[in-house]
Parts: structure tokens; sequence; C-alpha cells
């Protein structure tokens, strides 16, 4: 059997290769701006490497969960495209669809590829499974996502933590019972009666003394397997749209696209 030192010295190890990991190329500062006519999409492109070019292309789900590929898009998208600031993507968005309504997704691919360009897809819920947030950093960028990966590790072994605290904190009062006697009785009218009791009897019932507040072991515990579940639920999620970003991009890439990439994902409502 695996002592336990070395199973978390191994997942540190996996977490800390994964935090480390740096990329070539980045791109910072997008926004989206909507027309009467055209979505506009603007970013920078930073490199590290001087002179370098790069492959951005760009890919939309629609509020049916949908991934679409737009056609008739212009500006700084396609191969070749070299680093610098304020680059420009206009998406004739009206040539494509003749109502707009509910919510876009629009999604920038850098250099993305088969290997590289995307993260993994649904089979990472298990390392989630395995702790919890673990299977983020293999599903998206954890540096763009607003609720970091070892935000939810803590917070569930938090709740979890506080959830064991909290029972065995926890003490079970027995019950009070009084041994048979002669034991005063206040009658209504004001006198005093006295009555034999021949068996045990309970005064006080049995009761449980809570760590900080009822049920408080419960709660704790059902909080923290809710965001553990729910973290597994969005890596499954994640990853199967993924796969599906993946598939539908390669459909229409004609050009084989760099070697190392990263996803950088926003969210504009019509």
């Amino acid at each position: 059997m695996i002592p336990h030192w070395q199973i978390w010295f191994l997942l540190g190890m996996v977490c800390m290769q994964v935090c480390g990991q740096k990329t070539p190329a980045r791109i910072e500062n997008y926004q989206v701006e909507s027309t009467d006519k055209q979505l506009v999409i603007t970013y920078d492109l930073r490199s590290d490497e001087p002179g370098s070019l790069h492959q951005i292309d760009l890919v939309v789900i629609n509020n049916a969960g949908e991934v679409v590929y737009p056609d008739s898009v212009t500006g700084d998208v396609g191969t070749v495209i070299p680093a610098g600031d304020r680059k420009r993507i206009i998406w004739n968005i009206y040539q494509e669809f003749d109502v707009i309504y509910g919510d876009f997704q629009p999604q920038l691919i850098l250099d993305g590829d088969k290997e590289y360009g995307f993260k993994g897809g649904p089979e990472n819920l298990f390392l989630s499974l395995l702790v919890p947030g673990l299977g983020d950093y293999f599903v998206a960028d954890h540096r763009s996502m607003t609720v970091r990966p070892y935000y939810k590790t803590a917070f569930t072994y938090g709740m979890l933590g506080l959830a064991w605290a909290a029972k065995a904190g926890r003490e079970q009062i027995p019950a009070v019972m009084s041994p048979p006697g002669w034991y005063r009785a206040d009658l209504a009218d004001g006198t005093v009666n006295w009555v034999y009791k021949d068996d045990w009897w309970v005064t006080v019932p049995e009761q449980t003394d809570y760590w900080l507040f009822r049920y408080d072991a419960e709660l704790f515990l059902g909080i923290g397997l809710a965001a553990w579940i729910t973290d597994v639920i969005w890596v499954a999620r994640r990853g199967k749209r993924n796969n599906q970003i993946r598939s539908t991009l390669y459909d229409h890439l004609t050009v084989v696209p760099y070697q190392n990439g990263i996803m950088i994902n926003f969210a504009y409502e019509f």
C-alpha cells in the first residue's frame, strides 16, 4: 500500500507542473463591441519571440449550446498573424443570422492544434473525482478562470474539514432518569400532593449538544459534497465543449497550426 504522504507529494508535483507551464504567446486585453451590423473583437497578441507569426481562429457557442464556426469574418484572424497590440476582428454576424437573440460566447483560439490547442475532454472529470479542482487544470486555462481551481480545492476540503470537526465536537447527552420514590406534585388549587412513583422515569430526554448549531456537521458535509459534485459536472461539460470546438474548428482548417496554444474565453451578451 502506498503511504499517504507519497500520494500527496505526487499530486503536489502534478499541480506544480500544471501551474508552471508557460506558453510562447498569449492574448490580452480582449474586448467585444456590437454595432448595428457587426461584432467587433479587439485584442492584443503578445509573444516572447520577436517576429513570430501565429494562427488566430474564432469559434462561437450560441445560446442553444451549439458550436458555430463564423464564415463572414475579416481582420486579424487566420494564419500568419504577427504579434502586436490592437488587433481587430470583424464578424458580419447578420450575414449569417437573420435574427439575434439570447447570448453568444465567442472564443479566440491561439495557435490551436489537435494535441495542444485545446484542453482535454470530459474524461478529466475523474481527476476532479480524485481531488476537487484538479480536473480544471486540464480542461481550461486556470489563469483566466474567475473561480480558480485551488479555490475549489480549498473550499471543498474546508467544508469537509468543518463537517469532521463538527461531528467530532458533538456530544450526546443521555436522558436524566429519576428513581422510584415520593415526588411532590403542585396542584392547580395551590395545595401540595405527594405521589409515589414505583419505576424509573425520564425527567430530561436524551439530547444532542451540537458543536456550532443544530445539524452543523450535516450542513457542512452537504455543502462540501455539493461543491465537489459541481466541479466534477463542470469539468465534464467543459471537456465535452472542448471536444465540440476541436471537431468543429478542424473541419474548417486547411493549414496545420502551430504546436502550442491556449484558449482565451470571453462572453458577450446581445
